[in-house]
């Protein structure tokens, strides 16, 4: 049987590169590797919510807005009371990528003794990167930012300064983890997973950079007692080739019938 790997450890050092950029001592590698997936899954987690809760609150706003006009026009209803949600999803993180940098400075405030090292305190510089498809206005406050980082364990361990940047992706339909995003909020809402598929496979071909696609999930799809694997390809997809710019997202869904898998591959120019 064919032994399957993940495209983007493949591809390391020829079209993908690290998301984490640090050296540290052998003896500190461990609890500089345990704080670098804390700082990554903070601030995953903190920005996918805080979206969430955004559009969340925004739906909730439109509805009350839908209610009042249906009360003012009780004789002609509103048409737009039963269609469903068609958010596209771009609104999520693609990636976190972190940068320390270890800066030693002298001891000015201190006495030295005769045989210590005036090198001793050390003072880390961490550079936190967050790309993403479209963020609220709100995010960018940095008063919220520090309000809830120095309530976080990592922030701690050794003086510290972290510097938070965002950066939007251009095409955001060429990201895998976007795409996931979308078919996730689509499944959610019970809509065919065929339509949604070829509607993702859309979206992604609307970008000029996007060669070719493919799609596969995984599960009880539609809440079926047996299990299968479906899947939907277009365009090329040469997985055997190095130098092929391919990206890929490995994705779980939660629903109402059990867990989904979903993966996702994608060729750019």
């Amino acid at each position: 049987m064919g032994q399957k790997t993940n495209p983007l450890g493949f591809r390391l050092g020829t079209t993908q590169s690290h998301h984490s950029v640090w050296f540290e001592e052998p003896k500190n590698y461990s609890v500089s590797l345990q704080e670098d997936e804390k700082i990554r899954n903070f601030f995953q987690n903190y920005v996918q919510n805080s979206i969430d809760n955004y559009i969340k609150k925004k739906k909730n706003k439109n509805k009350k807005k839908a209610k009042k006009i249906n009360k003012n026009r009780s004789k002609s209803p509103s048409r737009n009371t039963n269609k469903r949600n068609n958010n596209k999803g771009y609104e999520g993180v693609v990636r976190v990528e972190i940068k320390k940098q270890i800066v030693h400075t002298k001891r000015t405030f201190i006495k030295l003794e005769r045989f210590s090292d005036p090198l001793q305190i050390q003072k880390a510089i961490i550079r936190v990167i967050i790309y993403s498809g479209s963020l609220p206005k709100f995010l960018l406050k940095k008063e919220i930012w520090e309000r809830d980082v120095k309530k976080q364990e990592f922030f701690y361990i050794y003086s510290k300064k972290i510097i938070i940047q965002f950066k939007k992706v251009q095409r955001p339909y060429s990201q895998p983890n976007l795409i996931a995003k979308f078919i996730t909020l689509q499944l959610k809402e019970r809509i065919p997973f065929r339509r949604i598929m070829h509607q993702a496979i859309e979206l992604a071909r609307k970008e000029k950079n996007t060669k070719g696609m493919r799609i596969r999930i995984a599960g009880r799809i539609e809440g079926k007692d047996k299990a299968r694997k479906v899947g939907r390809r277009k365009g090329k997809l040469p997985l055997q080739r190095i130098y092929a710019n391919i990206d890929y997202c490995c994705h779980t869904i939660q629903t109402i019938y059990g867990v989904l898998g979903l993966k996702i591959w994608i060729l750019r120019k």
